[in-house]
């Protein structure tokens, strides 16, 4: 999807930090990715340096901690090679799925690749541009299952309407090879970008969702979710942690981001407690009627970023 991002840090007995990207906090709108030739989106909302407008200040609160949470069981990548250029692509199949891999370097011009396979799924070898991080990253270099661009993976389940999702089981894993202990020389995010149509039918040629987004962040760093702040240290019932809960618009689209207080760097879940949880205390961001269409992770990146790694991925919609 996307556009979003910053500073924010707190305690959680679950794991570690966060934090935020756009001069006083206030959300900054953006086109999303893909060129004329039609490369896919999955840009990013980005929020403001600094404290968030509105919403609530970030507390420390009980974490759930003592809760499991299960997600699918990511497969082999076969496949080895190297994405070049603004637009590298690479559609390949992992397990009994395909899933679509992307430079996807939509907002800068600076060089970068990324290398997949053998012990990862994808990993930044080449990043080159240096944004301030107070507007567009350079890009999202990310993979996903679903139709957006002209591109298209085989045995998504997608589109399917939010009401008739039973579970949606996704696992991320990712490492950050070095970035994490350097703020100063590297700002981005490792998140989800959840894409929602309106129609049936998807979005299957469009560069955005017709609908609207939900971003999962594991992790900030230099960058903050778009628009305000709705609740700090949210608890979701079967999910472990505390989530800050972000909500604004892309443009004219709603997005909201649940970020984990602190950074996740492997994680399986269902996604659907995340839609269901915004369906029942967001209602503004998430609708019933509208059709899950594309599931993304990877990295907004701004500065720095070599060597962040997508160790494995999957995502089976029910």
């Amino acid at each position: 999807m996307s556009n979003r991002e910053s500073a924010l840090i707190s305690a959680c007995v679950i794991a570690l930090l966060s934090c935020a990207c756009s001069a006083s906090g206030t959300a900054t709108t953006m086109a999303t990715g893909g060129d004329s030739s039609g490369s896919t989106g999955g840009a990013s909302a980005f929020g403001g340096q600094g404290s968030a407008t509105g919403g609530a200040a970030v507390v420390a609160v009980a974490c759930n901690s003592d809760l499991q949470s299960t997600g699918c069981t990511p497969g082999q990548m076969t496949q080895t090679g190297t994405l070049a250029g603004r637009y590298g692509t690479l559609n390949t199949t992992i397990g009994d799925k395909q899933y679509f891999m992307q430079v996807n370097e939509w907002g800068a011009t600076a060089t970068q690749s990324m290398s997949y396979g053998g012990s990862f799924f994808f990993k930044m070898t080449q990043q080159q541009a240096s944004l301030s991080g107070s507007g567009a990253p350079a890009g999202y270099p990310s993979m996903f299952i679903g139709a957006n661009s002209n591109h298209t993976t085989a045995n998504s389940g997608l589109p399917k309407q939010v009401s008739a999702l039973s579970q949606v089981l996704t696992t991320w894993n990712w490492a950050d090879n070095g970035n994490l202990a350097d703020a100063t020389n590297n700002i981005f995010n490792a998140a989800y970008d959840v894409w929602f149509s309106t129609s049936s039918a998807g979005d299957p040629t469009l560069s955005a969702p017709s609908g609207g987004y939900l971003m999962v962040w594991y992790h900030a760093q230099g960058c903050q979710p778009i628009g305000a702040l709705l609740d700090a240290g949210h608890t979701i019932e079967g999910m472990p942690g505390c989530w800050d809960v972000w909500g604004g618009m892309n443009g004219s689209k709603p997005v909201i981001s649940y970020k984990h207080q602190g950074p996740l760097l492997s994680f399986g879940y269902d996604l659907n407690v995340f839609i269901k949880d915004a369906l029942a205390n967001y209602p503004t961001y998430m609708k019933s009627n509208w059709y899950l269409t594309n599931i993304f992770t990877g990295f907004e990146i701004w500065k720095g970023g070599v060597n962040l790694e997508t160790t494995s991925f999957c995502a089976d919609v029910n």
